[in-house]
């Protein structure tokens, strides 16, 4: 009597143990996140997240979400008038890999070219300041690229934008 109850005790005991153990057989879910470089018209500095699935049946599926922006730069108007101009890109979408160390990535973008500039129209007050204006144009576009893991810890990328028209350079630390 005593070892049938040892053994389902054992038993019972290893089943965890064992649901552990097999969890653990999948590539471990990564998250990334970069200094992006992009080489479009005004040089745009920026930063991307970008995980992959916390379900280890899903790990090689991910997804990205960088945002990146350019300085302002200043445009001569006549005086008083003052004016600048900047470019902001968001993107977003899915990355899979194709191996521990190698991944490919794809999605949306939207690069946005920003006009700012007074109207010389202030207010007839102590300290009026002239009132700003702003013009927006987006463009939309896809972009693809690849992400290679250096080591355990590195993250080098190279991919390109066609929203901005102009190549992606990343890097960074994954855990």
């Amino acid at each position: 009597m005593l070892k049938p109850l040892l053994g389902a005790v054992l038993l019972i005991a290893a089943s965890p143990l064992m649901a552990a153990d097999q969890q653990q057989q999948g590539p471990s879910p990564r998250t990334a996140i970069t200094l992006d470089y992009l080489a479009a018209y005004s040089s745009l500095y920026g930063i991307t997240l970008a995980p992959s699935h916390y379900d280890r049946n899903y790990a090689n599926w991910g997804y990205y979400l960088g945002y990146a922006q350019s300085e302002k730069r200043d445009i001569a108007v006549e005086a008083p008038s003052e004016a600048y101009s900047q470019d902001k890109l968001w993107r977003f979408g899915l990355s899979y890999g194709l191996t521990d160390h190698l991944s490919l990535y794809g999605g949306a973008s939207a690069y946005t070219h920003e006009y700012s500039y007074t109207n010389n129209i202030s207010p007839r007050i102590v300290g009026g300041k002239p009132t700003w204006e702003t013009e927006r144009d987006t463009r939309w576009g896809g972009e693809l690229g690849v992400r290679y893991r250096v080591g355990r810890h590195l993250v080098l990328g190279l991919g390109y934008d066609s929203a901005s028209e102009s190549a992606l350079f990343s890097l960074g630390y994954s855990n």
